[in-house]
């Protein structure tokens, strides 16, 4: 306030000047398009400049959502949609925690019905995503292999300079350092409308929707998709560079991907299957299948979380980011299995992502620098694979998908048995979950790792009856069992309400 009043007591006088200067010139549709984008792009440095400082709550006094609207449905001003909604995205976030009802923003978000607006801010946001993305396969092609294009890269290997050529140790840390591009901020808008509007859902929504024949194609991928594939990179590439930014984003990512997974709106739109082209991240190793249409997008999804599970196992462990993963996971599958959809999707890569994960917690766990947490992101996986266990056939949509499910699961089992005294070893003695251990009654996640490891130990005394040598014969041998007698399978903790 000194630097930009000279003092406390001229603030108001000063500040108050300022936000309705700016209201005034935003709101002015006989005011030149570039005065107001200059004014635009200077409201949006300030506020990014106080951050959560006392001189924003000036904006809060002032509401600018008519003007930053005006902006947007302007069609003088309506090419600066990205600004403005990034913009009115900025003020919805001032103390957002401690004084929400104070802020007039996140109300008008709310409430906001417009639904030409909010297809604006649709247009806009999907520009801006689409450019992160062709930023990311610029600098690596990884569209799917075709014949041509792998006799090429044979022969261009075949070159002297490049086959003797010494390939560096971390490519994507050099490589993808100074990403995601300045674009990707279009992630913040795209949150806090999904989160807050009713409208904004629907619209995002009804992108995916076919469009009317009579009308010539676009070409253009729907939003939703162009949203995936987007999160796909940057939840491939987060920890590499162990860039602060690059994991803010990602972050950002994931709790988009979990407040898609908790409307129903979005989930029965992206369970319809779609024609649409989809490019997911293939710029790590191991890859993933390809996204081959017809498929419905929330196969996508989950491939997103799969990324994220394969890709940021490190010493400093974003355990947070990990557990909004899990929670946008077990989410999509009680919807799943709640509207008996069963999807056509390579579930085995979904299944080893979570062993690995289980498996590198309980043989890292001294080793990890993270803020906490660990003990609930084990529970939380560990209620995951119980649950899908527990609705595999509501869930899952073959015989064989269920016996690879279980297979997995007892080929893991070193990986199970380690988790109670992982869990042990976690657990603060003074907690009450510790209280119950210690009186004998089991806690929720006991009693899912006790049905885990039943199922196990059932298993392994019949594959050991069999004489099993392979991997072949053991899934055989499940198999049978199964077909035979059914899946004999623990209690079911998870009850018929939706999650939280």
């Amino acid at each position: 306030m000194d630097v930009f009043a000279g003092g406390v007591s001229d603030s108001d006088r000063v500040f108050s000047g300022l936000t309705s200067a700016i209201d005034e010139i935003l709101s002015n549709s006989s005011a030149s398009a570039s005065l107001r984008h200059e004014v635009l792009q200077m409201t949006i440095i300030f506020v990014c400049g106080i951050s959560q400082l006392s001189p924003g709550a000036y904006f809060l006094r002032h509401d600018l959502f008519p003007s930053i609207v005006a902006t947007i449905t302007s069609p003088d001003t309506g090419q600066f949609t990205f600004e403005a909604v990034l913009l009115l995205a900025l003020l919805a976030n001032f103390h957002k925690s401690d004084a929400a009802k104070m802020n007039p923003y996140i109300g008008r978000i709310q409430q906001a019905d417009d639904e030409a607006l909010m297809r604006k801010i649709c247009w806009a946001s999907n520009y801006a995503a689409s450019a992160v993305v062709k930023a990311y396969q610029s600098i690596m092609d990884d569209s799917p292999p075709t014949l041509t294009a792998a006799f090429g890269t044979f022969l261009s290997s075949l070159r002297p300079d490049r086959a003797l050529a010494a390939k560096p140790a971390d490519t994507s840390r050099e490589l993808f350092k100074n990403h995601p591009i300045e674009a990707c901020v279009v992630l913040l808008p795209l949150f806090e409308f999904l989160y807050a509007s009713p409208t904004f859902r629907k619209v995002f929504a009804d992108t995916l929707s076919p469009e009317d024949e009579q009308k010539p194609p676009t070409h253009i991928t729907p939003l939703p998709l162009t949203l995936i594939s987007l999160s796909s990179y940057l939840l491939s590439h987060a920890s590499s560079s162990s860039s602060p930014r690059a994991i803010a984003y990602a972050n950002l990512a994931l709790n988009t991907l979990l407040v898609i997974s908790e409307s129903d709106i979005l989930l029965n739109a992206l369970r319809q299957e779609t024609h649409e082209h989809l490019r997911l991240c293939r710029q790590r190793e191991p890859q993933l299948p390809p996204f081959e249409p017809p498929q419905s997008p929330l196969c996508a999804l989950l491939d997103c979380c799969i990324l994220w599970f394969r890709h940021n196992l490190h010493k400093k462990l974003e355990v947070q980011c990990y557990l909004t993963c899990i929670r946008t996971c077990y989410r999509v599958l009680w919807f799943l299995q709640r509207e008996r959809v069963r999807l056509n999707y390579h579930w085995q890569e979904l299944w080893r992502a979570l062993v690995l994960l289980l498996d590198f917690l309980a043989n890292k766990l001294d080793s990890l620098t993270t803020s906490g947490g660990v003990e609930q992101l084990v529970q939380e996986t560990l209620l995951l694979v119980d649950f899908a266990l527990c609705r595999s056939e509501q869930l899952l949509p073959t015989p064989a998908t269920v016996h690879e499910l279980v297979y997995e699961v007892v080929r893991s089992a070193e990986a199970f048995r380690k988790q109670r005294a992982l869990l042990d070893k976690l657990a603060n003695p003074h907690s009450d979950a510790a209280q119950k251990r210690l009186s004998g009654s089991q806690s929720r996640v006991d009693q899912a790792l006790g049905n885990i490891i039943a199922l196990v130990e059932q298993f392994e005394a019949k594959l050991r009856d069999a004489g099993v040598r392979s991997a072949n014969q053991g899934l055989r041998t499940v198999a049978k069992d199964i077909e035979k007698d059914g899946l004999s399978y623990g209690t079911d903790l998870h009850g018929t309400e939706d999650p939280p």
